[in-house]
Parts: structure tokens; C-alpha cells; sequence
């Protein structure tokens, strides 16, 4: 691979995903073209970009080239001091709030879902709190977790994992959430039917609005600042007020965004919409 097919494709892909990729992986892309290549049988770089980037039946192709380049590194309860942080004082909250305001729904976007390990953690801890909080008049949880990925989606949906995937799982939640089958488990359709799995690309709208909670872990460090500053926009104009994002830790709103306040408890942190 050339520099300037190294720069066709970088364009190309930030353009239709805001992924942005610097010199230092040009390797990295160059080994996922030529899986396609192989893959679709066309002889050049050249050839396959242009097939990607013409109006013909090249979107099909983009969509599973862009799935390709994405990293899909999730698990249940990832980052345990955000979902303590999650569990302890961001959820009683909004479900104290909901319960004085009469309002019944609590809505929560995972944005970058994966395979779907972090919004079924989500759902459990939700539905935990809810049962915990005995209402005079039930809550309804509503989970939407959305991926560029079509392949993770599918994963997603179904809900089966092999067992070593829930080593950060608790029995107590094993048991409770997940029917064992031989080496897999498989989550339960009480979880299940609190959740919502489509298609989505961060670089546009989604027609969401009035969440609770929105998580983008360890998203938005693929991205480079201009398109940070717009998806972090896009987030406050989703959020309910005081609603609640929950980012990596090594990703920050500081110097991009003074709309939100960050919170700290126990290690574990997020943004709280001011």
C-alpha cells in the first residue's frame, strides 16, 4: 500500500465513519484491504477503493470493510469501579427522581455495544435496582444498544457466550439471569426483553432523545477532536437533564465539552449533565 492509497482510505473512512487513523497505521489498514481483496478477488487497492467509494453495489462491501476495521474488546462488567459507580449512586438516583416526578421509563443507550456484554450488564444491574426500589407503580427499563458492526450485533441478539466470557460474573447473577447450556450460557429472555440491538453509525443522528444514561466506552479515542466535539454535542442534546455519561477511563471531556460535570466515586467515573 502506497502513502496516497494510505490517504484514499483514511479519507474514506472518515468520511463515512469518523474513524481516524494517523500514519502509524497504515499497516494496520493495509492488512484489512487485502483481506478483502482476497476475499472479493479484485487484483489492486486501487480497484477495491474505488469499487468501496462508487455509487454501485460497493456499499454492501464498505459496510463489511468498515466492520472489519473495528475492535470489538468488551465484557460483562468491564471497568468494575463504573458500574459500582453505576450501581450505588447514579441508578438510586434516577430512579428516585422517576419515582417523584411520576415519570416510569428509564432509558439507556450503549453507543459501541460490541457483542453486547456491557448493555446486558446494564440491563441486569437495572433491573436489580428497580426490584430494590418497590415503587408504588413499576418502572420499565429500556436499553438501545447500537454498533457499526453488523457481525457483533448478531452476537448481541442472541445472547450466547461461552462460560469463560462470564469469569466477572457473579453466581448470584449466573444463576439468576443466564441459562447454562453444556459450555455456553445463555441470557435469559427476562434480560432480554429490555433490550434493543440495531445498526447505527456515531458520525450521524440517531433520532434518540431523552435518555437517562448514555455509555460510550473507549469509543470516542478512534475519533479525532473535531468529531469528539460533535459527538459530545450530540450526546448533551440526547441526555435528559442531569442524565448521566459514562465514558473509558481513559477518555476525558476535559478542554472538549464544559456542559457536563464530572463525578468520582471509588474509582469509578462519569459525567453528570449540568
Amino acid at each position: 500500500m502506497t502513502n496516497e492509497e494510505f490517504l484514499l482510505f483514511r479519507n474514506l473512512i472518515y468520511n463515512e465513519c469518523g474513524m481516524y487513523f494517523k500514519e502509524n497505521k497504515k499497516s494496520f489498514i493495509e492488512t484489512r484491504v487485502r483481506k478483502r481483496l482476497k476475499e472479493k478477488n479484485i487484483k489492486s487497492i486501487y480497484q477495491y477503493y474505488k469499487h468501496l467509494s462508487g455509487n454501485g453495489n460497493g456499499k454492501e462491501e464498505l459496510l463489511r470493510f468498515l466492520d472489519d476495521l473495528t475492535i470489538n474488546e468488551t465484557s460483562f462488567f468491564r471497568n468494575k469501579p463504573q458500574f459500582d459507580l453505576f450501581r450505588e449512586k447514579v441508578l438510586p438516583e434516577i430512579i428516585d427522581r422517576k419515582l417523584k416526578d411520576g415519570s416510569r421509563s428509564i432509558k439507556i443507550w450503549s453507543a459501541g455495544c460490541s457483542t453486547g456484554e456491557e448493555v446486558y450488564t446494564i440491563a441486569m444491574e437495572g433491573l436489580e435496582a428497580i426490584e430494590k426500589s418497590r415503587g408504588a407503580r413499576p418502572l420499565t427499563l429500556e436499553i438501545i444498544g447500537s454498533d457499526i458492526s453488523l457481525s457483533v450485533l448478531k452476537v448481541a441478539k442472541e445472547g450466547v457466550y461461552p462460560k469463560e466470557k462470564l469469569a466477572d460474573v457473579d453466581e448470584y447473577y449466573r444463576r439468576k439471569y443466564f441459562c447454562a447450556d453444556g459450555d455456553f450460557y445463555i441470557m435469559s429472555m427476562d434480560v432480554k426483553e429490555h433490550t434493543i440491538f440495531d445498526f447505527h453509525n456515531l458520525k450521524f443522528e440517531n433520532g434518540l432523545k431523552d435518555l437517562d444514561i448514555i455509555f460510550c466506552r473507549n469509543v470516542m479515542i478512534y475519533f479525532d477532536m473535531a468529531e469528539q466535539e460533535r459527538m459530545i454535542d450530540k450526546f448533551h442534546s440526547y441526555l435528559r437533564s442531569e442524565g448521566y455519561l459514562f465514558i473509558g477511563h481513559a477518555e476525558t471531556l476535559q478542554g472538549i465539552d464544559n456542559r457536563f460535570r464530572f463525578i468520582y466515586f471509588n474509582k469509578g467515573t462519569a459525567y453528570k449533565r449540568i
